[in-house]
């Protein structure tokens, strides 16, 4: 006797659920930087609705009330003149009131003049530096991570739905040049590569070309001669500060600079960098927040963690997990975005590179 199934197989609703995890991810690669979202565009519409008609037409009658108030005070200051005849005592009337008049906004303006009205900007002038925060340290560089391949799980939610993919950091040098490569790479989605390739300098890491390939690619040129970064997608041109990385090549210089003098960088202290994506190149001030012990291959890893909060309003928050067992090197990377949609990824697996064999182009 046969049994009547009511509704979809099994095999159809697996490929439902594949279809919507698909639809979901593609939201995040999609975007203009994943690393660097600006959800601004659905919000501002939002600005459109301000209404400011019901108030001035109210205000703007009140006005009337004060003719009665200055026709008073001329004819308290005529009664107080001396007592001519009433002939002489009408023309004079009409220049005191005159003077009376004048005479109000002078003294309007003395006031303004006054002691009092200059106090509100002295407090002003000390209340900015008293809220300041501590200036930012310089990024002292020392010894540049061995090449290296980290591999990294990653677990992403977006709008609730929980998905799970893969990662690498790849980051390979000379003494001279260096590349380096993102790559988040998920099911039914494809691959999506940050790269970042550069020379190496006293100062550490000097990007040339910063990329973001996914069905092709855009990239960011650092002009140093003419002290410009440029941006293929007809971005406006940025101008190019000194010690300016890229978000690839950003983790390997924090890392130097941890290898070079870890015990100059305590919790709280900042370090401000210049850093580009495929959109813009503006300051990032990175702080260290704390101490903590990752289960990193079920066992314990001591790291530093730096927090790079929003730059704006509908800007992502970049928190690195860096391991002084693993070269400082990131073991953990978490990007959260306004929405509270995050990707995190989790050291996975490491294993060395060999050094970098050529020079890398530009292009």
């Amino acid at each position: 006797m046969s049994t009547l199934r009511h509704g979809p197989s099994r095999a159809t609703l697996a490929l439902f659920t594949a279809g919507v995890v698909a639809a979901h991810l593609a939201l995040l690669l999609i975007g203009p930087d994943a690393l660097h979202v600006s959800l601004g565009a659905p919000i501002a519409s939002v600005h459109t609705l301000q209404t400011r008609t019901l108030v001035p037409p109210h205000v703007r009658a009140a006005p009337s009330a004060k003719p009665p108030v200055q026709r008073a005070a001329p004819k308290v200051l005529a009664q107080e003149t001396p007592e001519p005849t009433p002939a002489s005592n009408t023309e004079k009337s009409e220049p005191a009131q005159a003077i009376a008049n004048e005479a109000e906004p002078a003294t309007t303006s003395a006031e303004a003049q006054s002691p009092t009205a200059v106090t509100p900007p002295a407090k002003e002038a000390t209340s900015p530096s008293e809220l300041s925060p501590p200036e930012p340290l310089g990024l002292a560089v020392g010894a540049l991570p061995p090449s290296t391949l980290i591999s990294y799980k990653l677990t992403g939610q977006e709008r609730g739905l929980t998905y799970y993919a893969n990662g690498e950091l790849r980051w390979q040098h000379n003494p001279t040049n260096y590349e380096a490569s993102l790559t988040i790479k998920a099911f039914l989605i494809g691959s999506r590569v940050f790269s970042s390739v550069g020379t190496v300098g006293p100062q550490g890491l000097m990007p040339l070309r910063h990329g973001d390939k996914w069905r092709g690619e855009k990239a960011t040129h650092f002009d140093a001669p003419n002290h410009r970064i440029l941006f293929s997608n007809n971005k406006p041109s940025a101008d190019l500060q000194p010690g300016a990385q890229d978000q690839v090549s950003l983790y390997v210089q924090l890392a130097a600079a941890m290898a070079g003098e870890p015990e100059r960088y305590k919790t709280g202290s900042s370090v401000s960098i210049q850093t580009a994506t495929i959109n813009d190149a503006v300051p990032w001030t990175l702080t260290l927040q704390s101490e903590e012990a990752l289960q990193i291959d079920g066992k314990p890893v001591t790291t530093t963690k730096w927090v790079c909060l929003p730059r704006g309003k509908y800007d992502t928050q970049v928190e690195l997990w860096l391991s002084r067992a693993h070269a400082w090197m990131p073991v953990r990377i978490r990007i959260t975005q306004v929405s509270g949609s995050f990707i995190d990824m989790t050291l996975d697996g490491i294993q060395p590179l060999a050094p970098l064999a050529s020079t890398p182009g530009a292009n």
